[in-house]
């Protein structure tokens, strides 16, 4: 399953947690497969998830991170920009939206959306790790973001080449955000593994042999 369909699986629900991961475009996905609309409000049923989480998890861009691809009369200059997506309002059958970089609140349907996940070339901020401490970096605009987000892959040679310690450092970061949001209590599957190095106990009824020379019969 993936993390999205784990954290909603979770009692305690999470609806920042829940938001970022929308915007990057996570899915609810059981044993492989993709939930369908049926499915996901199944969850919800089932969960009891009220508020804003029934909200975004049971409508089509709750969420998520769009572009507006047509707008009110009069606002021709909204064309083209991101905005983050909230509730969806079942009387009026619109979104109420908040448009990045400007932080303006408007009521769009989905005809006046279109999805646009963030990705690490296009995330509309950045995060980073300084002193242990993760520090947000907002920017004036889309432009801007991509400008700065460019000239780290150029300093660094692009996405492709892993970094051992910049992985282990965006791990740290990774943990510190989960108990920033309260999920540090979350286990990783693999947590339960045996750890490199470390010895099993003894097995019942096998004792372990002396060391030292044996005697020799006189």
């Amino acid at each position: 399953s993936s993390v999205l369909s784990a954290i909603c699986g979770n009692r305690s629900h999470h609806p920042t947690t829940i938001s970022i991961l929308l915007s990057w475009g996570a899915e609810l996905f059981v044993d492989g497969r993709r939930l369908t609309n049926q499915q996901m409000k199944l969850i919800v049923d089932t969960f009891i998830m009220e508020g804003d989480i029934a909200n975004l998890i049971s409508s089509e861009l709750g969420g998520r991170r769009c572009k507006i691809v047509s707008a009110p009369d009069n606002r021709d200059g909204l064309v083209g920009k991101t905005c983050g997506v909230g509730r969806h309002i079942k009387k009026s059958s619109q979104y109420e939206v908040t448009v990045e970089f400007t932080n303006e609140s408007l009521l769009l349907g989905a005809d006046n959306l279109e999805r646009y996940d963030r990705t690490p070339q296009d995330p509309g901020y950045f995060v980073e790790c300084k002193n242990n401490r993760l520090i947000r970096r907002d920017f004036k605009s889309n432009e801007e973001c991509k400008a700065f987000i460019a000239s780290l892959v150029a300093d660094d040679g692009g996405f492709e080449e892993v970094d051992p310690e910049a992985e282990a450092k965006a791990e740290r970061a990774a943990a510190d955000l989960l108990a920033e949001l309260g999920l540090d209590d979350l286990k990783n599957p693999s947590s339960n593994a045996p750890k490199k190095g470390a010895q099993s106990a003894p097995t019942a009824g096998k004792k372990k042999k002396r060391g030292g020379k044996k005697k020799g019969r006189k």
